[in-house]
């Protein structure tokens, strides 16, 4: 049976939006977009059903589109399609709004979109994160042959999703809350001020590197150069990673970890600390690095919209 939905991994800066046609990302529809996350809702909502409608424009399927599914970022009541995000300087207009609803209606008054939709047409929203580790978990993906596994995007902030035989863990004693790991407590703070970039940037200025304004992206590159001061920055990130995940795993027990996100391009200069750091507890665990995350989240975007129809 074909299908057709219409993917967007949504961030505050900007929206990554493609077609998943039968089980595979469309490349020609791959789109870059604002989010213009700062505008108020009706002109926000609009501009989310012009860019579904530009993404449907390139697609050489006239097939019915099935569904249309969002990573959305958090606090998001994702069952009812409510945005609960307030005071971070993203998407405020949206709080307490029937958001899915909302933007259903907009595409519903588009007659160019309004024909194509699937009788049983829905919208759907998750955890990118989330998404991320259903799309690592399909056929071909790094998570495919895991019994459990534990997928993190590591990027602005810590993302994490638990997976047992390619099925969410949400709500079990071994696992945190809703799977999410960001908010263990870690020192005076939470492990998502240390796995992520400000993580980063927070043992560069430790190094006496923060002066030179570099980003992550400069300090792998100096890392690669063998830069001895950038070297270690990464391999300190890599053992703060075991110390603070080391108690979950424990718990869990995944056979397999999955690393995506922007700093996951820098897990050559990371990895080797962090697999030491778990070596004498958790020696049996497979850690890979997706290789596409976005890519990984828009096929895990399509698994979950059409699993939302059986």
């Amino acid at each position: 049976m074909s299908s057709l939905i219409v993917a967007f991994d949504v961030g505050g800066t900007q929206i990554k939006a493609a077609a998943v046609i039968d089980g595979e990302v469309s490349e020609a529809t791959v789109g870059y977009y604002a989010s213009t996350a700062d505008l108020d809702a009706e002109p926000l909502i609009a501009y989310f059903a012009d860019v579904f409608g530009q993404v449907l424009a390139q697609t050489e399927s006239d097939s019915a589109v099935d569904g249309f599914g969002l990573a959305f970022p958090g606090p998001f009541d994702y069952t009812e399609g409510v945005s609960r995000i307030r005071g971070l300087g993203k998407f405020d207009s949206l709080y307490g709004l029937p958001f899915g609803r909302l933007l259903e209606q907009a595409l519903r008054r588009e007659p160019a979109i309004s024909r194509r939709l699937a009788p049983h047409f829905r919208i759907a929203f998750e955890n990118d994160a989330l998404l991320f580790g259903l799309g690592e978990s399909a056929s071909g993906g790094a998570a495919a042959e895991a019994r459990r596994a534990l997928c993190l995007t590591i990027g602005t902030g810590l993302g994490s999703c638990f997976l047992e035989e390619g099925k969410p863990v949400k709500r079990r004693e071994d696992v945190p809350d809703e799977g999410w790991l960001y908010r263990l407590p870690y020192g005076a703070g939470i492990a998502d001020d240390c796995i992520s970039r400000r993580g980063v940037l927070e043992l560069a200025g430790r190094q006496g590197l923060a002066a030179a304004e570099l980003d992550v992206r400069d300090l792998a590159m100096l890392a690669d150069e063998e830069d001895m001061g950038a070297r270690s920055v990464f391999e300190q990130f890599g053992q703060r990673m075991a110390q603070i995940l080391l108690p979950s795993l424990l718990s869990f027990r995944p056979d397999t970890i999955v690393l995506g996100g922007q700093i996951s391009k820098s897990a050559h200069l990371f990895v080797p600390a962090f697999q030491t750091g778990l070596l004498s507890n958790c020696p049996e665990i497979d850690i890979r690095v997706s290789r596409s995350t976005l890519f990984s989240t828009l096929l895990g975007i399509h698994d979950f919209v059409i699993s939302r129809h059986e």
